[in-house]
């Protein structure tokens, strides 16, 4: 029996099953965080006993099998290499998870700590009997939705000590019960609080200070306010003049120093400047602690109720605390022993002081966004003095310890400071990393290895490619909408207005052309307007508001706000409307009681009616603010720290000829137009262009960006090479598809040129595709994979490189890749990725980062071209026949070689870009691994094609069938890593956290695709094959 069982768990089943258990655990602990907290998913997944034993029994398992599969051998080092990597990797989260510990430090100038405050929580216990102490400090991991029940046994002398866990509330707030049969007369005041009015309770015979002043009940003190009880009467006496205020009637009564007299309900008191109303009074009430929400949330207060059994006696405690900060000590005495208990953060002690020199923050030219933020510290040792600088992406190691500059004080005067101390954790983990990228270059360079003898396969096989596959194209006609005829601008003048240089809100400099461009699309949805170009369009609207007022330029889908505006169009997907149009007859704005009400509410509460109405308003309102002409940031602030930029209607920022100058340029250069226009003269309007630029010169010089990049700006703006290449991919793919397939029937010479034609331009709109990328990481001044849209241009990119990587064996291949490339260049463009260059936050400027993104984001292109491989391999043995079968078989053979190379080139370029991105998080945050909800599923990703690639070792598995499903579903691990933890779940990377986009509706029709082609393959597999 014993043998069985330790056969099963050394088995390689019993190894994917712990693989495929490790991702679900994983991946479901992300969704409770999303709904929970952090704190509830430690509680619930990443502290269970059951995980970690999945871990250990993991490592057990994968040592077993490279002893199993013979791996300690100078030919296998590349796999030894590889999979020895994941066992120190995992020995070094081990030690990280137990030995480790972490907090934050917060410093005010001037000042020094050696204190900072831990992360996680613990149950602080303190005991003596006024001759001898214990101490001990429990660490707690409490979830508001599951029970977490805790005793500790106390040994402390001959004392029978038992400390119990009764409940646990998160996030309390302390109610009123009446009726308790321990509870006591208590008097209900409201007082001013910070947030409005606020109640305290006051219980007989107990004393209180409420805002300041002492408050007794049956319990006087002098110089206090003291309220006494009297048959059904409250009386009160106080130090001080008292002023009281009816509330029904309005009568004003005083009472000299130490009067007594009656309170009275609803009647306002004023002592010592201090207002309160006696609210209510109750008998055998008690103020008990009640949670107001599950979800855990950090620097919230929670209450852990206690029992404590000393010595046959008992008592129950509440303690108040949470993460983040110090609990409040409860301290009673049971017989002749003091206790102590606290619950929530505790402090650690460095053993050596920091003091914070100064506090840097910079922020992007004429923004409020920081750029970088920096604490100037000196290290206090002892004699010893050290001065260092922590900033972004700078941690300050010393004596084992990590300080990161996590954030800072309002007043920017103090600093908060992550502290990490793991040194061996972290030695030995990167001990793993450094495993992991020796064995992903070993794996390919190495001769004895899977990946080349996949490729010795693949050169013996046929590369013939059949496949019956049925394609359609809708094209949507364009817009054509008549623009104003009678403004004609000369382009050449456009093309000078286009070079200067604006600021945006965000503080980035960009040429007007860019600025105008994201005017127009957010208004338009496009970056022309019929004829016209984006910045005619702007400068009409600024030069004739009341004319562009009329057309309709404004997007709007909603069928309801149709219905507002009066417009009968309901069945056109997306209707235009005029400015005007949304003002009725008395200039009442038509949205502004919607817009209102959809502000007002949560955005995780918000209907697709609020967020459309929420997205029309801001179209209004751009449109608006066009119209009245303040839209350019043109004009540097002389002297200013910041950089800024300001328009023409701030010139009161400005002294003496410079404030004349900013206030009437652009009035003239408006009058310049209408000459331009009226007597196609337009030397005036070059002229006060080439005003504005010395003006920039001569204020903005040190920040103004080179004539060359903004030039390349305005190029890149008008190639629009993106949004063009999904067209180009996208045709070009599906006529090498064509090719592909009639060379089945037809093998003549022109069929294979053709073919040959099509497959250089593809590779010719690669090459453009890279020079597109170049171009923009020089306009933006950072590699373009930093927010959603450049992500998916690069994946895009990733994809086409990974079909022409094997178009030498299949042609089919870079057909499918450039068709994949097209769709997602197309998705790119989709409303809710919005391609503006932005200024990077601090944290993400790292060259880490640039490594970490750049080669996990690739390895999406080969898992791409592997899920549309595994369906197009489906659809083969769908349309498998006993004519054909022979042909297919060798096309099915040759197309899952090329699945699986794809596979494992995504595997090891996924694996080393989540381990890069645990090097980027500990250079940049002081930890390489936190369970952010990125970083987990990029492991379930990880694991899932670790499952698929290994699943060959299991022989009920080990045929093309279950291989091609696994690789056609195993996508939506990525697509969830990319999409859904950006845009659904709540985390470092989210980019609407509470207010998710709907899911698109191709999504539905790619599952069940999926679902329909695996399930007509399984039964056609198993006739054919």
């Amino acid at each position: 029996m014993i043998n069985k069982i330790i056969k099963f768990i050394t088995s390689m089943q019993f190894m994917t099953l712990l693989i495929l258990l490790f991702a679900f655990a994983i991946g479901y602990a992300t969704f409770i965080e999303n709904d929970f907290g952090r704190s509830t998913a430690k509680s619930i997944i990443f502290t269970a006993w059951w995980f970690e034993l999945i871990l250990v029994l993991l490592v057990f398992n994968l040592f077993n099998n490279l002893i199993r599969f013979r791996l300690f051998r100078f030919e296998k080092i590349a796999a030894l290499t590889f999979h020895l990597s994941f066992i120190i990797i995992l020995l070094g989260a081990g030690i990280t998870r137990y030995i480790s510990y972490e907090g934050m430090m917060h410093i005010r100038e001037g000042d020094d700590t050696n204190l900072f405050i831990s992360d996680d929580t613990f149950l602080q216990i303190h005991i003596d009997d006024r001759i001898h102490q214990y101490k001990y400090d429990k660490k707690l991991f409490l979830s508001g939705i599951t029970s977490k029940d805790f005793s500790v046994n106390v040994d402390f002398k001959d004392n029978d000590i038992i400390i119990e866990s009764i409940a646990f509330l998160p996030n309390v707030k302390d109610s009123l019960f009446v009726g308790i049969d321990d509870g006591k007369t208590t008097l209900q005041l409201v007082v001013p609080g910070e947030d409005g009015m606020q109640e305290e309770y006051l219980y007989d015979g107990k004393q209180k200070i409420i805002n300041g002043e002492y408050f007794t009940f049956n319990n006087p003190l002098s110089g206090a306010i003291n309220f006494y009880s009297e048959d059904s009467l409250i009386l009160c006496s106080t130090p001080y003049y008292v002023s009281t205020m009816s509330m029904l009637t309005r009568d004003i009564l005083e009472y000299d120093i130490l009067d007594t007299f009656s309170l009275k309900k609803k009647t306002l008191h004023t002592v010592n400047g201090l207002n309160f109303v006696y609210k209510d009074i109750f008998n055998k009430a008690k103020l008990m602690p009640i949670s107001s929400s599950n979800v855990m949330v950090d620097g919230n207060t929670d209450a852990l109720i206690m029992n404590v059994k000393a010595n046959n006696e008992s008592k129950e405690v509440v303690l108040y605390g949470g993460k983040g900060f110090a609990g409040t000590d409860n301290v009673f005495a049971i017989q002749n022993l003091n206790f102590k208990l606290t619950y929530g953060s505790k402090y650690y002690t460095t053993p050596f002081r920091v003091k914070l020199r100064d506090f840097q923050l910079e922020r992007y030219p004429g923004s409020m966004s920081p750029s970088s933020y920096a604490a100037e510290v000196s290290i206090l040792d002892g004699a010893i003095e050290s001065d260092h600088r922590i900033f972004m992406n700078n941690v300050l190691n010393y004596q084992g310890y990590r300080f990161f500059q996590s954030s800072y004080d309002k007043d920017e005067k103090g600093t908060i400071l992550s502290v990490n101390h793991d040194w061996w954790g972290t030695f030995i983990t990167y001990i793993g990393y450094a495993f992991l990228a020796l064995g992903f270059i070993l794996v390919f360079f190495a001769k004895k290895t899977r990946y080349k003898a996949l490729s010795d396969k693949l050169k013996k096989l046929t590369t013939i490619i059949i496949l019956p596959l049925i394609l359609s194209i809708s094209c949507h006609a364009n817009e054509s909408l008549t623009a104003n005829k009678d403004l004609i601008f000369s382009q050449d003048h456009i093309e000078k207005f286009d070079a200067l240089v604006v600021q945006d809100n965000g503080g980035r400099f960009k040429p007007v052309n860019t600025l105008t461009s994201e005017y127009l699309r957010k208004i338009y949805g496009k970056s022309n307007f019929d004829s016209l170009s984006s910045t005619e369009v702007i400068l009409g609207m600024m030069y004739n508001p009341i004319e562009w007022g009329k057309k309709p330029m404004i997007k709007v889908s909603h069928l309801k706000i149709r219905s507002i505006l009066s417009n009968k169009d309901i069945d056109s997907k997306y209707i235009r409307v005029s400015f005007n149009d949304f003002f009725d007859l008395n200039g009442k704005y038509l949205l502004a009681n919607y817009v209102e009400i959809a502000y007002e509410k949560l955005p995780k509460d918000r209907d697709q009616f609020d967020k459309d109405v929420i997205k029309v308003d801001e179209r209004v309102n751009i449109c608006f603010a066009v119209f009245a002409g303040g839209i350019f940031r043109l004009f540097p602030v002389p002297n200013d720290s910041n950089n800024t930029f300001v328009t023409h209607m701030q010139s009161n920022q400005f002294r003496g000829n410079d404030s004349l100058f900013v206030a009437n340029i652009i009035p003239m250069y408006f009058k310049a137009i209408k000459q331009g226009i009226d007597e196609n003269n337009w030397n005036t309007a070059d002229t006060i262009i080439n005003y504005i630029k010395r003006f920039q010169l001569r204020y903005g010089s040190k920040v103004l960006p080179s004539q060359r990049k903004i030039d390349y700006e305005i190029i890149y703006n008008k190639l629009d090479l993106f949004s063009r290449l999904f067209m180009y991919y996208s045709l070009v793919g599906i006529f090498l598809l064509v090719v592909v397939i009639i060379r089945l029937f037809n093998n003549r010479k022109w069929i294979d040129l053709l073919a040959e034609l099509f497959k250089w331009l593809i590779i010719f709109g690669f090459l453009i595709h890279f020079l597109g990328l170049i171009l923009r990481w020089y306009v933006s001044g950072h590699a373009p994979w930093s927010n959603g849209y450049e992500s998916m241009i690069y994946i895009a990119w990733a994809t086409i490189f990974s079909g022409i990587i094997f178009s030498k064996n299949s042609k089919l291949t870079l057909a499918a890749t450039s068709i994949v490339s097209g769709l997602l260049l197309m998705v790119a463009h989709l409303n809710w990725l919005d391609p503006e260059i932005t200024n990077l936050v601090p944290v993400l400027n790292s060259y880490w980062l640039l490594i970490h993104v750049a080669i996990i984001t690739a390895s999406y292109g080969f898992f791409s071209l592997g899920s549309i491989l595994g369906l197009i391999s489906l659809w083969l043995i769908i349309f498998t026949n006993p004519n054909n079968k022979d042909k297919l078989k060798n096309t099915l053979s040759e197309l899952t070689i090329i699945n699986e190379k794809s596979l494992e080139i995504g595997l090891f370029m996924l694996t080393i870009g989540t381990f890069l991105g645990g090097v980027w998080a500990n250079e940049s945050w002081g930890r390489y691994w936190g369970w952010d909800p990125k970083e987990t599923w990029a492991l379930v990703s990880v694991l899932i094609y670790a499952f698929v690639l290994h699943v060959r070792f299991i022989p009920s598995l080990r045929d093309k069938l279950t291989f091609n499903i696994l690789s056609m579903f195993a996508i939506w691990t990525i697509i969830m890593t990319y999409f859904g933890v950006n845009y659904y779940l709540s985390g470092l990377h989210s980019y609407a956290a509470g207010d998710p986009m709907p899911v698109p509706n191709f999504v539905y029709y790619l599952v069940a695709l999926m679902s329909v082609t695996a399930i007509f393959a399984i039964f056609r597999y198993k006739k054919n094959y």
